[in-house]
Parts: structure tokens; sequence; C-alpha cells
């Protein structure tokens, strides 16, 4: 070791050194959710439905897929061609043929022999059905909202009104000449308005959901009015023959509703309004049940309002529209209200090619309509700002923090800053009990929140991933996956996995791969109190620490001869720890301890290192050990306090340190026994 360092020595000492905001449309999804739909002679049938207002997949109870064709019939459903459509088998799908023996099944397959299960389109496909109605729907909502003052003002989510106290909004009750509801006026008052409610097996009502998400912080009441009876029969607002997604008839139904409530006189202005004057929540619920499907007719949906007069003292700009059927459940209007209200955004993924944060936000999936879970703590706590979560940032390594979980979501989080505002991780604890008792798991729950990410984004690379994550602790990613919407494994706890670093799976490095300095050790078992240390240093990374590397000169104890030395710090991302699709830093075929250093121009404070390990599989390996070391100006000396040193291959590897100021750094590696050592990428942080 003593000739390493003075080999390092005489190679540093020869001189002296010197000194997005994007703009979302929203809605509420559904996860093989039950319902009738109807066909062109009046009768219904049964169908299993996955999706949205802006796309569906729709199967028989007994999973054949199924279309609806052009003459409005609901038929068993085959692929076309490229796969990026349905096309119908004219098997016209019929009530009870869900409940057909194996043989009468077979004999229909045998006579069409075009019968699968479970088909489905391309994904690319969905992506793009949805996306072209979702500009159908609301293309016009941001090119035509009225000008903010704000030069940041993003339309529909621009204008939100303070997280605490009343908030009154509008419910508009529609009979049709055909269909009267089956539900009462007192009934649906008590629905969104009563203390305690428990009517149809809902968990309260909806002003109790939001009054006990935000810890008595929030009153929303509705004032509601109606019946208003349709111009029409329902069937010709709940058009089975229009085009997907255009929602025409329903909007010919909104202009009825919005007509009539001019009508009645009754003062707009008693009720919460945002600083342009537009009503901050506005539902229509209309008698009987959404008999289209496939997106189409009178499907529940969100959408705008294209009038801008005032009607009656207050504007009108987005609301939202579902049905009130034969049973009632708070989910789609406590989800489409944390839209309305305070701007949340969806946290499902739009084309269904993963699971969102699954059943662990309101702004997801659902695991029980009727007791929908809160909403996760970026929204109940940084949007709404109910709890604002605890700076971990301002406590010294060491601290040990308790976490205490609330039944009903009214629950601190703890909040992991890095270089910037917009990353950044929250840690709460969440038991199943009360409006959580429906969650797939328990224990301390981290998310990564990415306030520039976008939960349809589910590649998990620094371009590409959610806004807001749920760092499961099986480190499968089965959300991102889409193989589930949560299970039991997903939270932390003593006796499993107890600890989030920067070297485990999940790990709490940023998106852009550089440690976070996030270091989660102790974590207790399953309580309504659990408590864990962060272990690391809790100095709040600065914003101009970034990858010097670039500017140094590299060098090495040894390098082979076909190996290049400046691939240390040439920029080139790894694909892999086997990567040679550029140049590689490999030491073979010596073995031992084995150095690379870098020497700046002038000094740099530097506070970690990320450094990506090459593995061939053909003599060179990660090393058993390794040190990072620094030139003092005199000696070489071991950084203080060093977090991290993992060797973990196909990843970077970071390690964070007391930060020194220096011109120069070193790595020092120990090999295996019968292997030498090899680097893809070093990357020193430094300012």
């Amino acid at each position: 070791m003593r000739r390493m360092m003075k080999l390092l020595a005489t190679a540093i000492t020869v001189t002296t050194m010197f000194t997005i905001t994007n703009s979302e449309v929203l809605a509420a999804p559904y996860n093989h959710k039950k319902q009738e739909l109807i066909q062109p002679d009046g009768t219904f049938v049964q169908v299993d439905i996955t999706g949205d207002e802006y796309y569906q997949h729709i199967e028989s109870p007994d999973g054949y897929t199924l279309f609806r064709d052009e003459d409005g019939w609901i038929c068993y459903a085959e692929l076309n061609e490229d796969e990026t459509d349905y096309v119908s088998t004219g098997i016209v799908y019929k009530a009870g043929d869900n409940r057909r023996t194996v043989n009468s099944i077979d004999q229909v397959d045998q006579r069409n022999n075009r019968l699968e299960k479970h088909l489905k389109i391309k994904n690319e496909a969905v992506k793009k059905k949805a996306d072209e109605v979702r500009k159908r729907l609301h293309g016009s909502d941001f090119k035509n909202t009225p000008q903010s003052n704000s030069q940041n003002s993003n339309g529909l989510l621009d204008s939100k009104i303070k997280a605490s106290g009343d908030v009154k909004g509008l419910t508009i009750l529609i009979d049709f000449p055909d269909t009267r509801s089956s539900i009462s006026k007192s009934e649906l008052n008590s629905f969104f308005n009563g203390t305690g409610y428990t009517g149809f097996n809902n968990n309260g009502s909806i002003k109790d959901y939001y009054y006990d998400v935000s810890g008595g912080k929030v009153t929303y009441t509705n004032t509601l009015l109606g019946f208003y009876t349709a111009k029409n029969p329902k069937s010709y607002y709940d058009d089975i023959y229009e085009q997907t997604g255009s929602y025409a008839k329903s909007d010919e139904l909104a202009e009825e509703a919005f007509q009539w409530l001019k009508s009645t006189g009754f003062d707009l202005s008693t009720l919460t309004t945002d600083s342009k004057g537009y009503l901050k929540a506005v539902n229509i619920l209309y008698a009987g049940t959404a008999d289209a499907g496939w997106a189409k007719g009178l499907w529940p949906h969100q959408s705008w309002y294209s009038g801008s007069d005032y009607i009656n003292g207050a504007r009108i700009q987005k609301y939202e529209i579902s049905d009130i059927g034969n049973d009632l459940s708070i989910y789609t209007i406590c989800h489409e209200s944390g839209h309305m209200i305070y701007g949340y955004p969806d946290l499902y993924d739009y084309d269904g090619d993963s699971q969102g944060t699954g059943a662990y936000s309101l702004m997801s999936t659902v695991a029980n309509e009727k007791n929908p879970v809160p909403p996760d703590p970026y929204c109940r706590n940084v949007i709404s700002g109910w709890n604002k979560p605890i700076n971990m940032n301002a406590y010294d390594a060491g601290s040990a923090f308790t976490a205490v979980a609330d039944e009903d979501g009214d629950s601190f989080s703890y909040k992991w800053s890095g270089n910037g505002s917009d990353e950044y991780f929250l840690i709460e604890n969440i038991q199943k009990r009360g409006r959580y008792a429906d969650v797939p798991d328990a224990g301390l729950a981290i998310w990564h929140i990415d306030e520039k990410g976008d939960n349809s984004k589910n590649n998990m690379t620094p371009d590409s991933h959610y806004l807001v994550s749920l760092e499961q602790a099986d480190g499968t990613f089965d959300m991102e996956r889409n193989r589930n919407g949560g299970n039991r494994g997903d939270l932390f706890r003593g006796g499993y996995k107890d600890s989030f670093t920067d070297s485990t799976t999940p790990d709490s490095k940023w998106w852009n791969q550089s440690a976070s300095g996030l270091e989660i050790s102790q974590i207790s078992n399953l309580a309504n109190e659990m408590t864990f240390i962060q272990s690391a240093s809790s100095q709040t990374p600065d914003p101009q620490f970034t990858n010097i590397a670039g500017q140094a000169s590299a060098s090495a104890s040894y390098v082979s001869d076909w190996e290049d030395i400046r691939a240390l710090n040439d920029g080139i991302e790894p694909l892999n720890s086997g990567d040679r699709s550029g140049p590689v830093y490999g030491n073979w075929p010596e073995k031992g301890t084995q150095w690379v250093q870098y020497v700046f121009p002038e000094n740099h404070t530097i506070s970690s290192c990320d450094i990506y390990w090459f593995k061939d599989g053909q003599g060179i390996d990660v090393p058993a050990s390794y040190q990072i070391l620094y030139w003092d100006g005199t000696a070489w000396q071991n950084v203080k306090n060093p977090k991290g040193l993992g060797t973990q291959i196909n990843k970077y590897n970071t390690t964070t340190f007391t930060p020194v100021t220096t011109n120069g750094i070193a790595i020092t590696m120990d090999s295996k026994e019968n292997s030498s050592t090899g680097i893809l990428e070093w990357k020193v942080y430094g300012r």
C-alpha cells in the first residue's frame, strides 16, 4: 500500500495547484368494473370494463373481448391484421352468454373459429386512441381559457383555492322523460352533505371524506338543484352510435342543464369560485346508468363548458357528469372533486400499460369504491398543504424519526429534498384501518416525487418516469410493470425490509442516478407509531454540485493495451456493466491493488462519486473492496464518513462523504482473487 501511495503522489505533485409545467387532462379510472350495457334491441348484457373516459377495454365476465360494431351491436371481437384495432366476429354477445356451458362455447367457436379470451390491441394503439379522445374532448380547453395575469397559467389547473375553510359546490340533478331517478333527492343530499353517512355501505358522505382527510380543515358541501327533466329520452343522449370520445350528446345535455340553471335564478355567487369567477366544483348527475360504454354517450367524465358568460353571478368552466344509477359510491365524486377543487393530477397510467400508484392514492385506481383511500401525501400535504411535510434535511445524521399513522389520512409526512425543488421523497406510515382498510399493504410508505414527471410514463428512466412513485419495498416494481395495483410486500417494516439506501433495491437515488443522501435504516416493526433512523449527513445537497469529471485528467496504475483511460470521464452512459459499445478502462491481467485518479486544474469542493463498474465475464470483475481518497496538498487521505462504496453491476454505485476541497481524487481497488478490475464511467460531483 505504501508503494501505491508513492505512485499516486508522484503523479500529482509535480506542480503547484490553483486554487414544466404540464397541463393535464383528468379522468377517473375503472379496473374490472361490472356493468350492464345496452344492445340496439333494448336488451342488456353484463360486461367487465377496464379503462376511463378516454379508452375502455371491455370483456364478457368470462374473459372474451367485446366490441360494439357500426350497427351498435356488442359482438365478440377479434384483432385486425396489424393488431391496432378490434373488428367484429359477427357473433352478437347475448345476455347469459357468459353462463354458457363449455359445449355451447365450443359450438360457437366451431362455427367461427375466432373466439379467444383477453384479446388486446398493441399498447401503442391504445395510447393513440386515448390521445385522440383526450384531444377531441379537451383540445380547446387551454386555448379558450381566459388569460391569467400569471405567466405560468396552465388553464384548467391554474386557479386553485385556499387549502382550508368551506368549499361550496353545485350539483344539478337530471331526469329524463322516460327515466326517473330511483334514488330520491333527499338521499342524494345526504350522500353529498350528511355527517356520518352510511347509506349504500359508504364510509361517510362526500363532505365526511374531505373533512376527514383534511383533518377538519375543509368542509365541502354541495347545493343540489333539480330534478331538471331533459328534453329527450335518455337513449338520445346515451348514444351508442356516436363516435367514441366525442361526447356530443352529453355536451348537449349539459348545455340544457346550464340554460335551465340560468332560468332558476339561483344566486351562484353564494358558491365557491376562483379568482376569475369560475365555480370550483360543478357536478351533473343524471338518472339511470351509463349504458353505451366504449367512451360514448353518457359515460362519466370531466368536461369543459365553452360558455364564458356569467350565469346568475358566476361562470362555469369545469364540470363532471356521472350517473346516479341504483347504487351510490363516493369514489368518483371524491376523485373528480380533487381535480376540480385542488388541481390534483391523475396518478394512473392513461394508456393502461402500468398501474401508476395503484390502490394507494385517491387519484389512481380504487380497491373499494365505498371507502376510497385518502389522497397521497403529495396531493394532500404538498398541493393542498393540509399537513406540511417535516423537513428531514434540517436534522443531523443519526436522527430518529417517528411516523404516526392516521386512519383518516390526517397525518404528517417527512420530506427529504435534493438538488432542486422539483424532486424529493415523502415518507409516511400507513396502517390498514379506517380509510386505509383496503390498501394492499401496511408499513412505512416511501414516495418518490418528481413534479416534472408523468404517471403515464413508466419506463423508470431519467427521461421517462412517474410524477409520483411508490418505492415498492420488494423491489419488483409491479405497478410500473403492470403486474398489479399493489400487494403485500410494497411497504417497509422491521423483520422484512428495514432499510432504504443508495445500495438497496429499490434504492434512494434521484432519477438521474446521482445520490440523494437519503439513508434510512432500523425501520421498526408494524405499529401505529413506526420509527426509523436517517443515517447519512442531513446537509441539503448544494444545487451547485455537478459532475466535474470531464474537467479532470485521468491516469491509472495500469491500463490494458486495448483499453482506454479516457473512458472514465468521456461522458458516455453505459447500457450495462458489459457494455463495449464505447471505450472501457480495464487493468487485465493485473490483480491485487490498482488505482485510478483524477487531477483537476484547480481546487474543487467535492462531495460524492458515482462509479459504473465493468464486468466482462472473461477476467474482469467488480472489486472485492475499494477506497476513495483525496489529495490534501501533501499526501493522500481517505475521505471521511463514506456512505455507499457499492459494487453492484448494471448501475451507478454512489458514495457520499464529508465534502473536501482538493484538486485530486482517487480510487484504490482491491481485486477479487482471480480477477482484474475495470470501470465504464466515474462521475465526481463538486463545485
